[in-house]
């Protein structure tokens, strides 16, 4: 696509240049040459017609075309008129198209300075016409610089190699000479070559510099750098060349335009992927530090970069289309009231963004519940932030509604409460229960990952189908697969606990009173250990006790431990 764009560029030239070709170096529709009656010179928009409408070739009159030239002892007619053709021939490769309608009209304009100055064109102000007595001229100092301007426009080695060339080559096609079409396709395959080359360099000059600064790219940005900084040289080396071609003053102007745009296009682009290699450039920097405000921070930046170049870069590219991008920010001016009613939530989630950078609820990465979202942080933007929940979808919450919610974040808990109620059967006896919750805090303490300082283990209830023991306690753990892991330690080993001291753990029964007589049956009741057994079982689950409350799974290595390999997600 991108290798299209100046065979397209080509080929709108060759349709519109021969419309344009016979134009002046000045805007002839709609601009008549209404000379006063004061004088060819009495204006700076008369000057610049007698200067140009006077060397056309339907209306060829050097003589006339000097007369607001201002001349001296050393530059007579002969060499008046030679410059003046210079000068128009400069012009007209250059692509600096004269409006008149842009030109005073007055004889006695002047600046909002006081200078009674005024560039031929805006965007050549090497050359300007002055006030001299009572007409506009152009002064004696830019007639004596019209021959540096030529030898900076044109080489005189183009002219010594069109001179060499087989006449054939000076036949006109379409209004323009063959070697000048020609050269317009040996340009751009100069320029597309200049860019591949100054792509390759660039890509493995700066992976190598990046390498030595401890830093990994990714491979793409370093292909999005270099493709818009090839273009970017490629269009200033075509643009340089172009008039060497001596192209009429349409085609020139189509051709520069078009470089000139390519150039500020690919500048922008340049710009918007070097924002990615500084995004990368700060988040190893931040990398190697503890807080996660800094990684916050990274993305922030990275996203109001972009904005200000996406800004700037747009703002180049009307520039070189020629657009008067004061008079469009202007006219967003006139309408900024409806402008801002329309932006007020882009203002109010913009603010919202910085509330949560400054205040710092929570970070990338942490597991958050707010405004009817649950999930992990994974991107805080300027409009809103981004949250994936549990179910693996990605939910946009605005900045507005985070920086007036009520926040829960999951991953600022200093510990991981974990509460439940173990039920035993009624018939327990009573050391038996004692031993059990005894030996329930004993694996509590010997957990690597329980708070030691702080747990409850109790019989608490008399329910209607088990003895209610609470159990109360505190993980250390930092990630949910980390607290899933103790949880199923503790309860294995609870469960391992009754069945060394004979405890059964209950489950929903009824007992039933039949009035009949019915037959005497012994019921199984399990027999419980003498009290020596069951003080070894609750030291045997302790601290120092023989028993991993931690390990004995019953997979016995069967199968490799997940555990952390899951990732650190927090989330059900």
């Amino acid at each position: 696509m991108r290798r299209l764009l100046p065979l397209a560029l080509i080929h709108v030239c060759l349709v519109a240049g021969p419309l344009l070709a016979g134009g002046p170096a000045a805007a002839q529709d709609g601009a008549a040459a209404d000379k006063s009656a004061e004088g060819p010179c009495h204006s700076p928009r008369a000057a610049a017609q007698t200067f140009l409408d006077n060397l056309q070739p339907d209306t060829y009159f050097p003589k006339k075309a000097v007369r607001c030239f201002q001349g001296g002892p050393k530059l007579q007619r002969d060499v008046l008129i030679r410059r003046a053709k210079n000068l128009k021939a400069v012009l007209d490769a250059r692509g600096h198209f004269v409006e008149y309608d842009l030109l005073p009209a007055k004889a006695d304009f002047e600046t909002a300075e006081g200078e009674t100055r005024v560039p031929l064109t805006p965007t050549f102000d090497e050359v300007t016409l002055h006030k001299i007595g009572d007409q506009w001229l152009f002064p004696r100092a830019v007639v004596e610089r019209i021959p540096a301007l030529h030898e900076q426009t044109f080489s005189t080695f183009t002219e010594a190699l069109v001179a060499t060339l087989p006449p054939i080559f000076r036949t006109q096609v379409m209004g323009f000479a063959i070697w000048q079409l020609a050269g317009i396709v040996l340009f751009l395959l100069l320029a597309l070559l200049l860019s591949w080359m100054v792509k390759a360099i660039f890509i493995q000059r700066l992976a190598r510099v990046l390498q030595r600064m401890g830093i990994v790219p990714p491979e793409k940005l370093l292909t999005h750098l270099g493709g818009p900084l090839g273009w970017l040289v490629g269009a200033g080396l075509f643009i340089m060349l172009l008039p060497e071609l001596r192209l009429t003053i349409g085609l020139a102007r189509i051709l520069a335009g078009g470089g000139r745009v390519i150039a500020a296009g690919s500048a922008a682009l340049l710009g918007y992927r070097l924002v990615d290699l500084v995004a990368v450039f700060l988040a190893n920097r931040a990398a190697q530090t503890d807080t996660k405000m800094d990684d916050q921070l990274v993305v922030l930046v990275r996203k109001t970069l972009r904005v200000i170049v996406v800004g700037i870069g747009l703002v180049f590219v009307l520039q070189n289309l020629s657009i008067d991008v004061t008079s469009l920010l202007a006219g967003l001016g006139i309408g900024g009231l409806a402008l801002a009613l329309a932006a007020k939530d882009t203002a109010a989630n913009l603010f919202g963004s910085f509330t949560i950078f400054i205040d710092a609820p929570f970070y990338v990465g942490d597991w958050i519940k707010a405004a009817g979202v649950e999930g992990t942080v994974m991107e805080i933007g300027l409009r809103s932030t981004r949250v994936r929940t549990f179910s693996s979808s990605v939910v946009s919450v605005p900045n507005s509604m985070l920086a007036t919610a009520t926040i829960e974040n999951f991953s600022r808990r200093e510990y991981r409460r974990f509460s439940i109620r173990l039920g035993v059967g009624y018939h327990t006896t009573t050391e038996q229960l004692e031993a059990f919750v005894e030996g329930v805090r004993a694996i509590i303490a010997a957990h690597p990952e329980t708070r030691k300082d702080y747990y409850e283990v109790h019989l608490v209830n008399f329910a209607d189908s088990a003895l209610e023991v609470m159990v109360y306690t505190f993980f250390t753990s930092t990630t949910w697969s980390d607290e899933l892991a103790g949880k199923h330690q503790l309860l294995i080993a609870f469960k391992r606990l009754a069945e060394d001291i004979g405890v059964d753990f209950a489950f929903p029964t009824r007992t039933l009173h039949i009035e009949t007589q019915a037959e005497a049956t012994d019921r199984r009741v399990p027999t419980a250990p003498d009290e020596e057994a069951l003080v070894a079982s609750v030291r045997a689950f302790g601290p120092d006790g023989e028993i991993d409350v931690t390990g004995r799974r019953l997979t016995h290595g069967f199968f490799p431990d997940t555990i952390g390999q899951r990732g650190s997600a927090d989330g059900e």
